[in-house]
């Protein structure tokens, strides 16, 4: 069957969007099958600016446990929202900037300390794969901190 040009753009635009807050969803509810499920076998990662992390490539599994070491213990809820989606369809790959806003409370600290919120962009690359789109790379920008650091695991202090 014959698809218009600009449908196609729609139905990849919001199957990318999906993509993309599906995975936020998937690590608020700690569903790391279903979040392994939406990224491709490597990732480009560049959380510079948040954890003074070298960006670099990892494998969706270390990319996993960074998530599960980093939030242990924490609630999370990740805003996704103002997604820009730019789609080649030449070689079914994506870009797609959005805005974020990461909410993170520790149950287990006094009021005054439980609480990390940050918020800026993530700048995702995607490619498609038998039909679904994956997550092939995540550059993250922040523009706001708001709280105690300490209570993220990639933050805190080690000593």
């Amino acid at each position: 069957m014959y698809e218009l040009p600009e449908i196609r753009s729609l139905v990849d635009r919001a199957a990318i969007v999906g993509t993309i807050v599906a995975c936020a969803n998937a690590i608020d509810a700690k569903d790391w099958q279903k979040l392994r499920s939406y990224l491709a076998e490597e990732i480009d990662i560049d959380y510079s600016e948040f954890r003074g992390e070298i960006p670099r490539r990892v494998t969706a599994e270390q990319y996993i446990t960074q998530r599960v070491e980093a939030l242990a213990g924490l609630r999370t809820l990740h805003i996704s929202t103002n997604h820009e989606v730019t789609i080649n369809n030449n070689n079914n790959t994506a870009k797609c900037k959005s805005i974020y806003q990461i909410y993170r409370l520790d149950p287990d600290r006094a009021a005054a300390e439980n609480r990390l919120d940050t918020a800026g962009n993530y700048f995702h690359s995607l490619m498609q794969t038998n039909g679904n789109w994956v997550i092939t790379g995540i550059k993250q920008t922040v523009t706001i901190v708001n709280g105690n650091s300490q209570i993220h695991g990639a933050l805190r202090d080690k000593s």
